[in-house]
């Protein structure tokens, strides 16, 4: 049944009303980011703790990264294929 909700609504959906909701995410995303303070994280690892994380870090953690990053924007794309 809300398989029907959905598909109701994107019927109703215009891509400028798509580009307008991404185009307003967006918006909000770096005004929260300017708003909000991130002092906090460069106190969560010491130096030698980071130097030692990225003395760490190999290729594989890399493909591990790319991986998850693929995932998401493929996901993202699903979701607005929908409403095109």
């Amino acid at each position: 049944m809300d398989l029907f909700i959905i598909t109701s609504f994107t019927k109703n959906i215009t891509r400028i009303d798509l580009i307008g909701i991404l185009l307003g995410h967006f918006i909000f995303a770096v005004a929260l980011t300017q708003l909000l303070d991130w002092n906090w994280l460069k106190k969560l690892m010491s130096e030698e703790d980071k130097t030692r994380m990225l003395k760490s870090y190999t290729w594989k953690d890399l493909l591990v990264d790319g991986a998850i990053i693929t995932v998401i924007l493929g996901i993202i794309f699903l979701i607005i294929s929908i409403f095109l």
